[in-house]
């Protein structure tokens, strides 16, 4: 009796088990959407780390350039694919989002970006997001404790800008995907290579979280103006914009 019992608890805990899987077996166009987003998000990570296990081997930083250029091209290509594929689920909406609290979400890599403001060629330390502000990587030689993280992004916690306390530096690759070849001096007029929607934006270099491995004094960045990738020694004033959440 104790054994008949068993086995039909197994048999419709099976049963169960069966139907919820035939529940999820037809996803939907929103599921087939985020699943698009992630995975396009994991081709342009290993596009990035085969560009810099080259530039390791080669030393071709030339080469290096175009590999993650054209990693960055490949990945934001892929938004007006997926509005394309599915127009009426949250991919069908517009790449770039001006949230009107000085952030602009970005709905490809599900990062909310800070915008700037007051490009006058002044530096202003009480306008916490002027384009012309300057920051250190580092105060000590290679540890990230520069003005970027005890002034402006301390800052920006602090404060809970726009509501949010958790900012930091992009990564080099995700700094890349705000690049935008067709804007600024890259598209044949002037200023940073980046859409407009980001607020006005000082042509020059900008940090990024990612340290490069064999030169701790040295940290990845963009150049805005030229759009590419290069490399900062983290003792120098240079540009930063704030960044959180993502995929």
């Amino acid at each position: 009796m104790i054994r008949r019992s068993l086995f039909l608890m197994t048999a419709a805990l099976l049963l169960t088990m069966g139907v919820a899987s035939m529940a999820r077996a037809v996803p939907t166009p929103e599921d087939k959407c985020q699943a698009s987003r992630f995975e396009a998000a994991g081709k342009y990570a290993a596009c990035q780390q085969n560009a810099q296990a080259a530039l390791e081997t080669t030393g071709n930083s030339t080469q290096f350039d175009t590999a993650v250029s054209k990693c960055r091209v490949n990945y934001t290509a892929t938004w007006a694919k997926l509005q394309a594929k599915f127009p009426t689920t949250s991919c069908g909406a517009a790449r770039f989002v001006n949230n009107g609290n000085g952030t602009v979400t970005d709905n490809l890599t599900g990062l909310q970006w800070e915008k700037k403001g007051n490009l006058d060629g002044t530096q202003n330390s009480a306008h916490l997001h002027d384009a012309d502000n300057t920051y250190t990587w580092t105060a000590t030689g290679t540890a990230a404790d520069g003005t970027a993280y005890t002034d402006f992004l301390a800052t920006l916690n602090r404060r809970c800008f726009a509501g949010q306390c958790d900012w930091r530096l992009p990564t080099v690759e995700e700094l890349q995907t705000i690049l935008d070849t067709s804007q600024g001096l890259c598209g044949g007029g002037s200023g940073a290579c980046i859409d407009p929607i980001f607020g006005p934006t000082a042509g020059g270099f900008y940090w990024s979280s990612t340290s490069i491995a064999d030169k701790p004094f040295v940290t990845w960045g963009v150049i805005s103006d030229v759009g590419n990738v290069f490399g900062g020694n983290k003792s120098l004033p240079l540009f930063a914009r704030g960044v959180r959440a993502g995929l």
